[in-house]
């Protein structure tokens, strides 16, 4: 306080101090209970959720194209008709075999469909490596887990995973 600069307020603006005594006081305990975490029972645990299976495309190179609504295949793909919200897969065809727009893969659920887009080349169906199914333009057909489906010369297996 004897720094020239430090500045003294009025007595009448000073309070007085009253706990200047050296008496120590319990402060009252505020009667809250806190949560307590209990696990749950063995019976009583949720059963974890089965993940999604979802059916996927394996092109040739290892590509895996997952397929949730429609896929429309081709060397260069374009919605039309009752596929104007489906995606479009592009691949490359070094024996020009895929049309333009040759496929459209459909999902629902545990079910994969797929239809000829009224292609030049046709699409095959292949099950274990030994039956063959040509499909109809226009016509959707099933296919299952492991199938090879020939669009023309290029081969896509599907999976359901």
């Amino acid at each position: 306080m004897d720094s020239p600069d430090f500045i003294v307020p009025p007595p009448h603006l000073i309070p007085p101090r009253h706990d200047t005594g050296t008496e120590t006081v319990r402060v009252p305990s505020r009667e809250r209970s806190l949560p307590v975490f209990a696990p749950p029972a063995a019976a009583q645990a949720p059963t974890a959720a089965a993940p999604a299976r979802q059916w996927r495309l394996l092109l040739p190179g290892g590509r895996a194209v997952p397929v949730t609504g429609t896929v429309l295949v081709g060397r260069n793909p374009v919605t039309f008709g009752a596929w104007t919200d489906a995606e479009l897969v592009a691949v490359d065809d070094p024996a020009a075999s895929v049309s333009k727009t040759h496929a459209a893969f459909e999902a629902h659920g545990d079910t994969l469909t797929v239809t000829d887009a009224h292609s030049t080349n046709g699409v095959v169906v292949v099950a274990d490596g030994k039956r063959e199914r040509e499909l109809t333009p226009g016509e959707p057909a099933p296919l299952a887990h492991g199938e090879t489906v020939h669009l023309g010369r290029y081969a896509v297996r599907v999976e359901l995973a």
